[in-house]
């Protein structure tokens, strides 16, 4: 259906928005690689589960100021044309929010930075600058993003998603439209509506404005 019928477009983050993961980033230049690293690993393995990775991850940012990780986050490489697609988007009477297992304050950080209207995200409690308490990772962003949509009287079937790993592929049965971005995951473009390969987010937003 046309893109005037939809209502909503939601976009991953990491090597979606990002050329790549930015808090693996983060990690590295703030002293946690071997730790982080170490995490992934043991989810690759299988040893332990999506929700148990992040909420690990990020437990070793406890602690921290998120100024001095969002400090880091900012020096990765994103995208073309991010800031002026989300315009385009919005400017098409479409709600463009940020869908990510990333913490809630790098999507607060990006919605400053891009202009996105609202994010679905893991969360982290602050106290006095500091990230501090407990962590609830985002670890089903289908069902993040269905909660999200009702409380927003928003049918799924009017939701477009964008996105690049394996943790979208759930979201992409989920809504009408999808589009895998630059993925090297061939069951991720193959479960999309749509492959793209660009560096330019204008793109995303070309291809979406001639759907029939």
């Amino acid at each position: 259906m046309p893109l005037s019928d939809y209502s909503l477009v939601s976009f991953d983050v990491d090597e979606t928005i990002s050329r790549k993961p930015v808090l693996y980033h983060a990690a590295h230049k703030l002293g946690l690689a071997e730790k982080w690293d170490r995490l992934d690993e043991l989810y690759e393995l299988k040893r332990i589960s999506l929700r148990e990775r992040l909420e690990s991850h990020y437990k070793l940012l406890q602690g921290m100021r998120p100024n001095n990780i969002l400090r880091e986050v900012a020096e990765v490489e994103v995208m073309r044309s991010v800031r002026e697609t989300v315009e385009k988007l919005r400017g098409s009477r479409l709600m463009v929010i940020l869908l990510t297992d990333l913490p809630d304050f790098i999507c607060a950080h990006l919605i400053d930075r891009f202009g996105f209207e609202g994010f679905v995200a893991s969360k982290m409690g602050q106290r006095d600058g500091v990230l501090v308490g407990d962590v609830e990772p985002l670890d089903d962003k289908a069902l993040g993003l269905r909660k999200y949509a009702s409380w927003l009287n928003i049918p799924i079937s009017r939701c477009i998603h964008i996105g690049d790993g394996t943790n979208d592929i759930p979201v992409f049965r989920e809504t009408r439209y999808s589009i895998a971005l630059n993925s090297r995951i061939e069951k991720v473009r193959t479960s999309a509506s749509k492959s793209i390969e660009s560096d330019d987010m204008l793109d995303v937003y070309r291809h979406l404005s001639t759907l029939p």
